[in-house]
C-alpha cells in the first residue's frame, strides 16, 4: 500500500512539474521546495524541461510539431524519474521526510511544481525565447487591446475597429 502511495505521489509531482498548481505549502513543504532547488543544477533544470517538453509533445495537439522518438522519450523519463529519486531520498531527505509528516504526499507535488517554475522560468528568460515571445506583439491588435485597456481603466469604451 505504501509503495501505491508513493508511485501516486510521485505521479502527483511529475503533473505539478508540468502545470503548478497554487496550493499552499507549510514551512515544511517551504524548506522542501528550497531544498530542491538549492540542490539542482542548472543541468538539472534543463533536463526537467526537456522531459515537460518531451511529455507535451506526446499529446495529439502538438505531436506533429516534435520528432521526439519513443527511445529520447523513454530516456527523458528515466533521466528525470533518477532526478527526483536523488533529490527526495539523498539530497533533501530530511526535508523531505518533515513536508511528508507534516503536509503528507501532496508536499512532494508542490515542490516539484516550484523547482518546476524554477526550471521554466529560466527558459523563459532566455533570449532567443524572448525573442520569439515577442513575436507575437507584432501580430496584436494595438487598437483593439488599447480600446480594452482604456475601457478597464474607466475610459468611454471605443467599439473595435474603428
Amino acid at each position: 500500500m505504501a509503495h501505491r502511495t508513493l508511485r501516486a505521489a510521485l505521479a502527483g509531482a511529475l503533473l505539478c512539474v508540468v502545470a503548478p498548481g497554487t496550493a499552499q505549502a507549510s514551512s515544511f513543504g517551504d524548506a522542501l521546495s528550497k531544498c530542491l532547488v538549492d540542490h539542482s543544477s542548472q543541468s538539472d533544470q534543463t533536463l526537467l524541461v526537456q522531459w515537460v517538453f518531451s511529455a507535451i509533445s506526446a499529446g495529439p495537439a502538438v505531436k506533429r510539431l516534435s520528432s521526439i522518438t519513443p527511445a529520447q522519450r523513454e530516456d527523458f523519463n528515466r533521466r528525470t524519474a533518477a532526478l527526483f529519486n536523488r533529490e527526495l531520498t539523498v539530497e533533501c531527505r530530511a526535508q523531505a521526510i518533515e513536508a511528508i509528516r507534516y503536509d503528507g504526499t501532496p508536499a512532494i507535488a508542490a515542490s516539484f511544481g516550484t523547482l518546476g517554475g524554477v526550471a521554466m522560468r529560466g527558459l523563459m528568460s532566455d533570449p532567443l525565447v524572448q525573442k520569439e515571445l515577442q513575436q507575437l506583439g507584432s501580430f496584436a491588435d494595438p487598437k483593439a487591446l488599447g480600446a480594452l485597456i482604456g475601457e478597464a481603466q474607466g475610459a468611454k469604451p471605443t467599439p473595435p475597429g474603428k
